[in-house]
């Protein structure tokens, strides 16, 4: 790896290699849960609910590892504020003019990267539970006109919808 000079005069207890380092890590967490993503929303689409299952549980874990890096570098970018006397809750965005001019530009391409792919995460993990919801409508609307009486819905006190299976019933004889 390419070593990058730092301010002689610095004060910083770390290399721009750790940083990078880190960075990169989570832009590959990100990009591994983007396919994840993706092969579960093709899941969702072909109803292959086995695949689904195994593919939901991959996006949890990628989801909780990417989500131990983020506050790894949330926890650097927080010690690296307070060493450059900035307030502790200064971006890596605004830190990053602070760097030797050579790695600026680098730094500002791995954090721009970083956060499209968040963004493209958001979006789909948005757009698979729409999918998700309007499945369960369609299968709600066939299982009750196939069988009305076996697939009734009430609401509960949140407001939620609630099926009743046939055993929940009430044995209240409502005919008049």
């Amino acid at each position: 790896m390419v070593q990058l000079a730092q301010k002689p005069n610095s004060s910083l207890s770390f290399t721009w290699e750790d940083l990078l380092s880190l960075l990169r890590d989570e832009l590959q967490e990100y990009g591994s849960l983007v396919g994840l993503l993706n092969a579960q929303q093709q899941s969702i689409l072909d109803r292959r609910t086995e695949s689904l299952m195994e593919i939901n549980q991959s996006v949890q874990t990628q989801m909780e590892a990417s989500q131990i890096l983020q506050k790894r570098r949330q926890g650097f970018v927080t010690s690296l504020a307070h060493s450059m006397g900035e307030p502790s809750d200064t971006s890596l965005n605004q830190l990053v003019e602070h760097f030797p001019l050579v790695t600026q530009p680098m730094f500002e391409s791995i954090i721009e990267e970083i956060n499209k792919l968040i963004s493209q995460i958001r979006h789909r993990i948005s757009q698979n539970q729409k999918i998700l919801a309007r499945l369960s409508e369609v299968t709600d609307k066939l299982l009750s006109v196939t069988d009305p009486k076996s697939h009734s819905k009430t609401y509960n006190r949140s407001g939620d919808t609630v099926h009743l299976s046939p055993n929940s019933r009430s044995s209240l004889n409502e005919s008049a």
